[in-house]
């Protein structure tokens, strides 16, 4: 092998390019497809994060009001139910669907908000994603997304 296709194996490996022009045009499509499975999971499937067990803390979603409580918490007003959701951020039509449903009667504290800039969302409808802590007299929603669903939160 010369220099120069040393040089570019090494600069497609450090970038994360395939090396699959090295074999033959039947093996290339097979080791890229088993690749590419390896990266969501092996399943084929666009990777939804981590498996939510019976006994995990499962990743749920919530929409409702943001609102600043005492001494700089954070709740949830107006929330509907936390319903079982994908890891990540929440996606456009997911945002779009979230503008017009109906708000509920939940109240939840909010933890971990800081590096969401949560000042910014005061009043607003928000979606909300993390993990549900329960305990035996409250529940709370450590926060891995916020994003805003609609200006106000009008009912």
């Amino acid at each position: 092998m010369s220099l120069r296709r040393v040089a570019i194996a090494v600069l497609m490996l450090s970038c994360g390019v395939s090396t699959a022009v090295a074999q033959p045009q039947g093996q290339r499509g097979q080791a890229a497809g088993q690749a590419e499975d390896r990266g969501r999971g092996g399943t084929g499937a666009e990777f939804a994060g981590p498996p939510q067990g019976p006994g995990d803390v499962p990743i749920v979603e919530v929409v409702g009001c943001l609102s600043q409580g005492a001494t700089n918490t954070w709740i949830v007003t107006n929330a509907t139910e936390p319903a079982k959701a994908a890891a990540g951020f929440s996606r456009p039509e997911e945002l779009k669907a979230a503008e017009t449903k109906a708000l509920g009667t939940l109240q939840i504290p909010l933890i971990g908000l800081v590096e969401f800039n949560p000042a910014a969302h005061i009043g607003h409808r928000v979606v909300v994603k993390g993990l549900l802590i329960k305990d035996a007299t409250t529940s709370r929603l450590n926060v891995t997304s916020l994003m805003t669903a609609g200006a106000t939160c009008g009912r």
